[in-house]
């Protein structure tokens, strides 16, 4: 975000009145009788500088135009806002390394509770597949119910860099791109 806030200022600056920078009295403050006393030269050497600055802030005003959809563009989950974070496939390579475990979002809301399901299997010392009851709460954190599969009812998670990890143990579901 701060890239994004340097070029916008850049541009901002670039493009506001360019006349202002061109040779005049010290003070910042430009006066007729000092445009109208320029030497052809110093006329010369200001619209060159003119030019520069024109050609420099629509460069800049044309890089920053053409980043800024690309910089708040959605290309994947992990990115997306509200319960739709969660939406997608990790893995848990500590725990049971060779599972997945996908998660969708079911068409039902309790409250503020988005209700979503696990579904997940193959992994190392567990069912070669299950389903899972889950609940998404805002945009941060999901709790999920391991009951099904002999752990804990209310394990709570949140995004981390687009990964989940569990508040409880630490463990930690690293998103798959798939």
């Amino acid at each position: 975000m701060k890239i994004i806030s340097i070029v916008l200022t850049a541009a901002l600056f670039l493009t506001q009145d360019a006349t202002a920078f061109a040779p005049g009295p010290s003070n910042g403050v430009k006066s007729t009788a000092t445009s109208m006393s320029m030497s052809s030269e110093d006329a010369s050497e200001a619209s060159t500088t003119l030019s520069r600055r024109n050609a420099l802030a629509n460069a800049v005003g044309t890089v920053a135009a053409a980043a800024l959809p690309l910089l708040f563009a959605n290309p994947s989950p992990a990115n997306a806002a509200g319960a739709e974070a969660f939406i997608g496939t990790f893995s848990d390579p500590i725990n049971h390394p060779g599972g997945k475990r996908t998660i969708r979002l079911l068409n039902e809301k309790v409250g503020d509770y988005q209700l979503a399901e696990v579904l997940g299997g193959g992994g190392i010392g567990e069912p070669k597949s299950y389903v899972l009851p889950a609940a998404v709460i805002g945009d941060r954190t999901i709790v999920i119910d391991f009951s099904p599969k002999g752990g804990p009812k209310d394990f709570v998670g949140v995004l981390n860099g687009g990964d989940i990890k569990f508040l409880k143990d630490g463990n930690r579901w690293p998103r798959l791109n798939e």
